[in-house]
């Protein structure tokens, strides 16, 4: 399918890894959307998934992937399930996904969805992931598929030490994204934060976005970020 050559040669071309493109080439992305919008699964567009909401950017997905620095071993959390695309990525890469989606209908047809390809290192759950108290255990890494106007502690709270975090930062009209390294050797966190390319996400639910929490502040962003730079992904 040339839509599909194009699309990998697009991604291959924009600096994403060896590793994530050959997990990518072997998911059909027409699975993971409603046929009515199958002339656009292979673009760079984002795509309508229902509830209100919308796919990734494609290209901006796969350098937060990237960011990761993902191995085979890595147990990730991943926080905004969507269409379940970005899920078998993630899980081609690791040994286990965790992904939270706040719309319990999305995570229901993610879940059935991914199932029925065979997918079976992902545990999925629905709702509020800032709030949520299941027992989840610790990750080697996460990512945010959602902006946040303030350090998502609960997610850098869930990580190993050294565990990384990868999300998108700042207000609502655009976002950086973010990646933050567990370091609690570092007493300043803006020490272990790095930023990346531009890019524009819905908030995040919870008290880390700006849709649920009155009154919002000025983003909180570290005072000194890191410098710039594409990561590849180790594996």
């Amino acid at each position: 399918m040339k839509e599909r050559s194009r699309y990998l040669k697009q991604l291959k071309d924009a600096g994403v890894g060896k590793a994530i493109l050959g997990v990518v080439s072997g998911i059909d992305r027409l699975k993971f959307f409603d046929p009515i919008f199958s002339e656009r699964v292979y673009s760079m567009e984002t795509i309508p998934i229902g509830f209100g909401q919308k796919s990734d950017d494609p290209l901006i997905l796969m350098k937060m992937i990237g960011h990761m620095g993902l191995k085979k071993k890595f147990r990730v959390l991943e926080v905004g399930t969507g269409s379940g695309y970005s899920t078998a990525v993630i899980s081609g890469l690791v040994r286990e996904v965790v992904t939270v989606d706040y719309h319990e209908d999305l995570a229901r047809i993610a879940r059935e969805r991914l199932l029925g390809q065979g997918y079976r290192n992902t545990r999925f759950y629905a709702g509020d992931a800032t709030d949520f108290d299941g027992p989840l255990g610790l990750f080697d890494a996460a990512i945010i598929l959602a902006a946040c106007v303030r350090t998502p502690y609960f997610v850098i709270n869930a990580l190993k030490p050294g565990g990384v975090a990868v999300f998108p930062m700042g207000p609502a009209h655009q976002q950086q994204i973010a990646r933050c390294v567990n370091d609690p050797d570092v007493p300043d966190i803006s020490r272990n934060f790095r930023f990346y390319d531009l890019c524009s996400f819905n908030s995040i639910r919870g008290i880390y976005g700006w849709v649920d929490v009155d009154d919002t502040p000025v983003p909180e962003v570290p005072d000194k970020p890191g410098g710039e730079g594409e990561e590849e992904p180790a594996g």
